[in-house]
C-alpha cells in the first residue's frame, strides 16, 4: 500500500526548503533523520510509492510556481492562515495568502485544502484572534469553495514558556470553560459561512458544531485519491492526536523555520534577539 508523506509538521518546507524537496523528487527519495533517535531512514518519493503528499505551510507561493512537478501525485494542502502579524513576523500578508488559496483551489480543487486556524493564542486580556478575525479569513475562503477548517489552542511547551517569561508575551492557558465558549463562537461563525469546524487534539465535549478530527485524515485522503490509504493511528504523535500514520520528511534541526512565530515550540531562540528562529 502506498504511503502518505507529510511535508512537513516539523518545518515549512514549501516556503523555505522547496528546492531541497524538488531535488528529492528528482532522486526519487528523501533521507530523513529521526529527531529523537537520530536514525536515518529512506523515504521513497516516486509516484508508485506515494499515496498523497500532505503539505503544511504558511506560504505556498513557491509551490504554485512549480505546480507541474506534482502532476503525477495526489496533493493535499494544510494551509495555516492566521491574522496576527505581530506574532508571525516572517509570514506574507493576509491578502497574499488569500490569493494563494484562490490559486490552489482553482488548480487542485478546494476539497484538497484544509484551513488551519492555528494556534489560538490567549493573553491575559483575551484571545489574540477573535471571531471577527475568523470571519475575515473564512469569508474569502468559503467563496473559494474551501469547507474544512481545523483549529487548536496553543500548547505551552517548555520553549514557549521560557520565551513567554523572557520577553513578557503575556500568554496564558485559559480554563476549559473559556476555551469551550470561544469554540462555540467559532462554531456559529463557521456555520454561517458554510464551513465545517474541526478541532485538533482538544477536549471540547459538548460544544455544538465542533467535530474532533485529524489534520491528516486517511478517510478523506482515500476518498480524494480514489484508493485506500493506511488506516492506523500515527503512533509518533501525542496520544490525543487522531492523525493517520504518515512519513514526515522534515527536520527541526537541519531545516530551521525562518517565519519567526513567537508562539512556535520549534523555534530555539527569538527572531527579535538575533535573527534566529
Amino acid at each position: 500500500m502506498r504511503e502518505i508523506v507529510s511535508v512537513s509538521r516539523r518545518t515549512d518546507i514549501p516556503a523555505f526548503y522547496l528546492d531541497w524537496f524538488l531535488d528529492c523528487l528528482l532522486r526519487g527519495h528523501a533521507e530523513v533523520r529521526n529527531p529523537y533517535s537520530g536514525r536515518v531512514s529512506r523515504v521513497e518519493l516516486a509516484p508508485e510509492y506515494v499515496h498523497t503528499f500532505v503539505f503544511w505551510s504558511k506560504n505556498f507561493r513557491g509551490l504554485l510556481r512549480n505546480a507541474d512537478t506534482l502532476r503525477s501525485y495526489h496533493p493535499y494542502f494544510l494551509f495555516t492562515i492566521n491574522d496576527m502579524p505581530d506574532w508571525e513576523p516572517g509570514v506574507p500578508s493576509l491578502s497574499e495568502r488569500l490569493d494563494q488559496v484562490r490559486e490552489l483551489a482553482a488548480r487542485y480543487g478546494p476539497e484538497r485544502i484544509g484551513w488551519r486556524f492555528d494556534p489560538v493564542v490567549f493573553r491575559e486580556k483575551g484571545p489574540v484572534m477573535t471571531t471577527d478575525h475568523f470571519r475575515r479569513i473564512g469569508e474569502p475562503l468559503a467563496e473559494s469553495g474551501v469547507r474544512r477548517v481545523i483549529f487548536s489552542f496553543l500548547d505551552l511547551y517548555g520553549k514557549v514558556k521560557i520565551r513567554n517569561n523572557r520577553i513578557g508575551l503575556g500568554i496564558v492557558d485559559p480554563p476549559s470553560w473559556v476555551k469551550c465558549e470561544y469554540a462555540a463562537g467559532l462554531a456559529v461563525a463557521a456555520s454561517e459561512l458554510g464551513l465545517s469546524l474541526e478541532s485538533c487534539c482538544e477536549g471540547l465535549a459538548g460544544v455544538e458544531g465542533v467535530m474532533p478530527s485529524a489534520c491528516i485524515d486517511g478517510v478523506l485522503l482515500s476518498r480524494l485519491a480514489g484508493e485506500p490509504s493506511r488506516k492506523g493511528k500515527d503512533s509518533g504523535q501525542r496520544p490525543s492526536c487522531r492523525c493517520t500514520v504518515s512519513r514526515d520528511i522534515g527536520s527541526y534541526q537541519r531545516m530551521p523555520c525562518p517565519h519567526g512565530c513567537l508562539y512556535c515550540y520549534a523555534n530555539p531562540c527569538l527572531s527579535q534577539e538575533r535573527g534566529c528562529s
